[in-house]
């Protein structure tokens, strides 16, 4: 009999191993839990036994038979609101799929998270992985947005360019400013899913440059930061660029530009990649847009950036069954009909996946 379940101490060995026959991770802007020693020092089982608003690293849970681990999911918050959930990894064992394991998994993490008042839960899945994208179909998840991804290739540069000026390093008071920008560059439907507050948005205090291994060192120690231009007289964020430092694989770079300063894009991303190969040279940068952002395209083609790979951005709402009174009865006797509380597994489009 399959059972299901929080990861036991004496489990990371084996779990370690099966997360490692994953060919495609669902997130692939961050690797997570590639080795047993990357488990034990990130994962703490305690929490699983904690109120799901009290994790501090990333949640895994296990189907086990007969003491051998047949998958595995893990999950991480994506603010601190803890409404909204991300599956960083689904993966079952090959010797033993299409037992409807991930399925299990996935209702497993629903019903544990939903229960406390989770509401929306996201995972990105490569655009090419056709059995992937089937499954979260058929577990409630549908299409939010596509996301593609590009690397820098000194290469394609066009040109020389300069830097351009009027950025400038994000700082602490900026916080609100930032929530701000982002919300009016999401689409409401993804700005309600993602449930993000001013309080993601912290800003630790810069420290002055002293040399590119020093500042090198400290980028990667505080691994988010952002690149803004700020209008001083109305106090607002008009674009922003948010680079994450991913120790084993490089950089990568979001950009955020307010609908009415489109014309500041490529000298938003020129500024970008410029600081990023003078400050901490010799690591690869990477990008990440989605398919709202128009005119990133062309901007990353121009300053050097090459596309590698796309997925999809779904999302699924958990609903809740509420309570309610019986159906009042018609004068025939008949119940009236009623509309039902959990919709269909559609895309919010065309009405299917595609």
């Amino acid at each position: 009999m399959i059972k299901l379940g929080p990861l036991n101490a004496s489990e990371y060995k084996q779990a370690s191993m099966l997360l490692g026959l994953q060919e495609e991770v669902l997130n692939p802007e961050e690797v997570v839990f590639n080795d047993s020693t990357l488990l034990l020092q990130g994962l703490a089982f305690w929490q699983h036994w904690l109120p799901f608003n009290l994790h501090v690293t990333p949640s895994l849970y296990v189907a086990r038979e007969d003491n051998q681990i047949l998958g595995v999911i893990v999950l991480h918050h994506l603010g601190k609101s803890r409404g909204s959930w991300q599956i960083d990894k689904l993966v079952v064992h090959p010797d033993h799929r299409g037992r409807g394991i991930a399925q299990e998994l996935l209702r497993y993490v629903f019903a544990q998270f939903g229960s406390q008042g989770a509401s929306f839960f996201l995972a990105e899945v490569p655009a090419l992985n056709e059995g992937a994208l089937t499954l979260f179909a058929n577990c409630g998840f549908c299409r939010s947005a596509r996301v593609t991804f590009y690397k820098f290739n000194p290469a394609c540069v066009q040109g020389e360019k300069a830097t351009p000026e009027g950025f400038r390093p994000a700082l602490p008071h900026f916080q609100q400013a930032l929530f701000q920008l982002h919300s009016e560059v999401l689409p409401p439907a993804l700005r309600q899913s993602l449930q993000l507050s001013p309080e993601d948005f912290k800003i630790k205090p810069t420290i002055p440059f002293t040399s590119v291994e020093k500042n090198r060192n400290k980028l990667m120690r505080d691994r988010l930061w952002y690149w803004v231009s700020y209008e001083s007289d109305r106090k607002v964020v008009t674009s922003a660029a948010r680079v994450t430092a991913r120790p084993a694989s490089g950089y990568l770079l979001e950009f955020f530009v307010n609908p009415g300063w489109k014309h500041v894009t490529e000298d938003l991303v020129r500024y970008s990649v410029d600081r990023l190969l003078a400050d901490a040279p010799s690591l690869p940068i990477g990008a990440k847009i989605y398919d709202y952002q128009s005119g990133l395209h062309e901007a990353l083609l121009s300053n050097g950036f090459e596309r590698c790979g796309e997925s999809f951005l779904l999302c699924r709402e958990h609903w809740g069954r509420a309570k309610s009174k019986k159906p009042m009865r018609a004068a025939g006797g008949l119940p009236t009909l009623t509309q039902p509380i959990i919709p269909l597994a559609t895309d919010r489009t065309s009405g299917q996946l595609e």
